[in-house]
C-alpha cells in the first residue's frame, strides 16, 4: 500500500522569535525613555512653582516696602539701621542679594517674618525728575530717591523655616518722593 504522506511544513529556524524579541527590546527602550521623560517633566514643572511662588514673595515684599514709604510710616531716621542703608553717608550693602543664603540676618524684616523672604532700603539722596540742567536744577523741587530690593524664596517644606531653599526670586525698584 501506497501511503499517501502529507507535507510538512517548512522549517522557520526560529525566525518568529527573533522577530518578536527585537519588538520587544524597542517596546521596552520606548517605555524607558517615555518613564524618564516624564520625570524630567515633572522636576521642571515643581522648579517652575517654586520659584512662581518666590516671585510672588518678592514682589509682595517689595509692594510692602514701598507703601511703608509712601504712607510715611519709615523716614530717613530710621536710615543706618537694620536693612536700611544710606548711601549717601557711605553705608553699602554687605551682602549679595543674589545668594539665597547671604540673606540670612539682612534686611528689614526678621523672625517669623522673614521665613519666605526680606527685603533692604537704600537712601540713594536727592535728586530732580527729568533731566538736569541749569534751567530746570533751580525752578526744580529736590525729591528724596530710594532703591528697594526685595528677595522671596521658596522653601522645599512649606512651613518649615529650617528646610532647604529651593528657588530665589529678587526684584528690584526705584522710587523718588518729596519730604
Amino acid at each position: 500500500m501506497n501511503q499517501l504522506s502529507s507535507p510538512r511544513p517548512p522549517r522557520q529556524q526560529g525566525m518568529a522569535l527573533l522577530v518578536v524579541l527585537i519588538m520587544l527590546i524597542v517596546v521596552g527602550v520606548m517605555a524607558v525613555t517615555g518613564n524618564e521623560d516624564t520625570q524630567l517633566q515633572t522636576r521642571m514643572l515643581m522648579n517652575t512653582q517654586f520659584y512662581d511662588n518666590a516671585y510672588a514673595e518678592a514682589e509682595s515684599l517689595q509692594q510692602q516696602a514701598e507703601s511703608r514709604l509712601l504712607e510715611g510710616e519709615l523716614t530717613l531716621d530710621d536710615f543706618g539701621g537694620d536693612g536700611f542703608y544710606d548711601v549717601t553717608a557711605g553705608e553699602e550693602l554687605g551682602f549679595d542679594p543674589l545668594q539665597a543664603d547671604a540673606w540670612e540676618g539682612e534686611g528689614v524684616l526678621s523672625g517669623d517674618a522673614a521665613d519666605n523672604g526680606n527685603y533692604v532700603i537704600e537712601y540713594l539722596g536727592e535728586t530732580t525728575e527729568g533731566v538736569l540742567n541749569d534751567d530746570n536744577l533751580s525752578s526744580s523741587k529736590l525729591l528724596n530717591a530710594f532703591r528697594i530690593t526685595a528677595a522671596g524664596w521658596s522653601l522645599e517644606s512649606a512651613g518649615d523655616p529650617e528646610s532647604k531653599k529651593r528657588a530665589l526670586a529678587v526684584v528690584q525698584s526705584e522710587i523718588m518722593m518729596a519730604d
